[in-house]
């Protein structure tokens, strides 16, 4: 993990995201579960990339505590901002999940150095929403306290179970 801790008071999640409903069910869960969570929406792959680049060049403010990308975006698409985002040394302990499917993980993980625990499978329902928040919710805790998200590796993402987890 970085050394760089950089105090913050709200944890901050970016969602990149097309879909707006999918948006606000996420917005949902994270009030229910954890009101002081700050989600930023990018509705656009070309927007989100800007965004990850100018944070990559600003060292003052600090990255965000976690990223849930969409797989499938106009313009850039989910895949792509995953390769910038791990190509990019100010994110590289901020967790970052993706939802995908198998073919789409093949071609990431064949093109750029990603952990497994970074895929997921996107919610259908109300509950796994709200295993979603708690997931991203303790990726967040985890990198605000500058800790691995789970004891059994190196890596920011926490290991996803049950209905989330992507198992090509």
């Amino acid at each position: 993990m970085s050394s760089a801790v950089h105090p913050v008071l709200h944890p901050v999640i970016i969602y990149v995201e097309d879909n707006q409903g999918d948006a606000i069910l996420l917005q949902e869960a994270l009030q229910e579960r954890a009101p002081d969570v700050s989600l930023v929406v990018i509705e656009d792959g070309a927007k989100a990339l800007h965004y990850f680049q100018i944070k990559a060049q600003v060292r003052d403010i600090p990255p965000p505590h976690c990223i849930l990308l969409d797989t499938h975006l106009p313009i850039v698409t989910g895949l792509q901002l995953l390769a910038f985002i791990r190509t990019a040394e100010s994110y590289n302990d901020t967790p970052v999940y993706i939802f995908a499917d198998e073919v789409d993980y093949r071609t990431v993980t064949e093109a750029v150095r990603v952990s497994k625990e970074s895929f997921l499978i996107k919610p259908s329902a109300w509950p796994g929403y709200l295993e979603l928040a708690d997931l991203l919710m303790k990726s967040s805790k985890a990198k605000a306290e500058g800790r691995a998200a789970d004891p059994a590796d190196d890596q920011p993402e926490v290991h996803p179970k049950g209905a989330l987890r992507l198992d090509p």
